[in-house]
């Protein structure tokens, strides 16, 4: 079994946002590491729509979803494929299951607003000079590709 019974699980969705040969990180104070931009799937939205609100609550950049959603019949929508599904722990008895998503930038919404945040635009080769997790760089070099 990959999560204890007792554990509890909740829904996260992420953006892995690429341009120009480089995949937008930030670094996470609270955990102390660089990951993509990504939260919580709130209980009125789908993963995809999560991704999207989280990159720009986290980075200020409006993003597009590389996949798109397809309708299928009068009132059914097949929606875009996550990039990556990753289930890690947390904290010893919680887990998320993280619904990744590759982006790319739109616009830049409020610049002002994200300028004491530490994001940075990195290379293949600088994924190697920050403290990532090996789930979050493994996807990243995979996005990058």
């Amino acid at each position: 079994m990959r999560v204890p019974e007792d554990a509890t699980r909740d829904f996260t969705a992420g953006a892995f946002i690429v341009e120009d040969g480089k995949i937008l990180l930030l670094n996470h104070k609270k955990l102390g590491f660089w990951v993509q931009p990504g939260g919580h799937v709130e209980e009125d939205e789908t993963p995809d729509e999560a991704a999207v609100r989280e990159a720009l609550e986290e980075t200020g950049l409006e993003v597009e979803l590389l996949e798109k959603d397809e309708k299928v019949g009068e009132s059914s929508f097949n929606l875009p494929k996550p990039f990556n599904v990753n289930l890690h722990k947390i904290r010893e008895g919680h887990w998320h299951c993280d619904f990744q998503y590759l982006a790319k930038p739109v616009r830049q919404i409020e610049e002002k607003e994200y300028a004491d945040k530490d994001i940075k635009w990195l290379s293949p080769e600088e994924l190697d000079s920050l403290e990532i997790p090996d789930n979050t760089r493994e996807t990243a070099l995979r996005a990058l590709d």
